[in-house]
């Protein structure tokens, strides 16, 4: 089998990976066992590189990454989403939406955002600038400034507004623990591990490449760990070894 090829958009940090949704393929990549290599597209370049390798626009007409391209079928891929669905059909040991639950699976991403992600996304944005790669940053501060519909990059999270934000990752946080001490098992699906709990762990892996010190073990500390946990236990059920605490603790001058 050919390396599946998977377009990720780099940092300044050693490792060069970030961005939260490529790292869901990434785990879905691993859990399958499959290979795959990866071409860094700088985030200034992510729009004509995808309309040039013939990708789809994702959720607002944008170009984004993920982006797989698989040599052994053709199919080229955006979303990471629909990239595990695609996996999922094409490469169908060791499911990643268990047969009958990709409504399900979708819900849970969405809640997910809108609970914890959308509430913070501002402050996080602010914290991503922090990492990016000079020739970025640019069209990563227009970009952000036209997604949260401001007009000045001081006015994203104020010292003020920051601590509100910061707040409210934490409250939602609280309300998806809330979930999964109801599933029953280590999993939100008790048992059975799937892309729901890929999705959980990337923004975790995140927040690990993005967040100071004290931010990181605040998240390290909620819950009993559990966030921690789940990301260590997402890294072992994929091969991986994606946004470990340790990896990241330290700052970015």
């Amino acid at each position: 089998m050919q390396p599946i090829i998977l377009y990720d958009t780099p940092c300044k940090l050693p490792k060069k990976q970030w961005a939260p949704n490529p790292s869901k393929t990434r785990f879905c990549l691993g859990h399958k066992g499959l290979p795959y290599e990866v071409v860094w597209v700088e985030f200034c370049d992510i729009a004509a590189t995808m309309k040039g390798i013939g990708a789809s626009p994702t959720a607002g007409e944008r170009y984004t990454v993920p982006v797989i391209k698989d040599p052994n079928t053709g199919a080229v891929v955006s979303d990471s989403h629909a990239i595990a669905k695609y996996l999922d059909e094409t490469y169908p040991d060791k499911a990643l939406i268990p047969h009958g639950t990709h409504v399900l699976v979708e819900t849970f991403e969405i809640l997910f955002i809108n609970k914890v992600m959308i509430p913070s996304f501002k402050l996080l944005a602010v914290r991503t600038l922090e990492i990016q790669n000079d020739i970025s940053r640019g069209m990563f501060i227009e970009s952000r400034l036209k997604m949260f519909r401001e007009t000045r990059w001081e006015d994203m999270a104020p010292e003020g507004k920051a601590q509100e934000m910061w707040a409210a990752l934490k409250k939602g946080l609280g309300v998806v623990d809330g979930w999964y001490q109801k599933s029953g098992g280590r999993w939100i699906m008790g048992n059975a591990f799937s892309f729901a709990d890929i999705v959980v762990a990337s923004w975790v892996a995140w927040w690990n490449t993005i967040l100071n010190e004290q931010e990181r073990q605040e998240v390290h500390a909620l819950h009993g760990g559990r966030w921690t946990r789940l990301l260590a236990d997402v890294n072992a059920e994929c091969n991986t070894d994606l946004g470990t605490f340790e990896e990241h603790s330290h700052s970015v001058s």
